[in-house]
């Protein structure tokens, strides 16, 4: 009988490169993640007009990738636009 993963949101940043580096930082602690895209494709230099990406981790490890989040962004290896989702 297969487990069912319950994935949730944890953080959401409308920079592509933020959520690159989340997707790493989630693989090489070996929390799987799920980047979803919302939102239309703008041509436009504006943060707020670019696609908002979701971070989405397995339930259970939640409070392991806010702290891996929140401390990238502390040392400055992705940006302080993105917002971490409700709890």
């Amino acid at each position: 009988m297969a487990t069912r993963i319950n994935f949730v949101e944890v953080y959401s940043a409308h920079c592509e490169f933020d959520a690159s580096v989340i997707e790493t930082l989630m693989e090489d602690r070996n929390i799987h993640c799920s980047i979803r895209t919302f939102g239309m494709l703008r041509f436009s230099v504006d943060p707020v007009d670019m696609p908002e990406k979701i971070i989405l981790v397995e339930e259970d490890k939640a409070d392991s990738a806010r702290k891996i989040i929140n401390n990238a962004i502390r040392n400055g290896v992705i940006s302080k636009e993105g917002r971490f989702a409700a709890v």
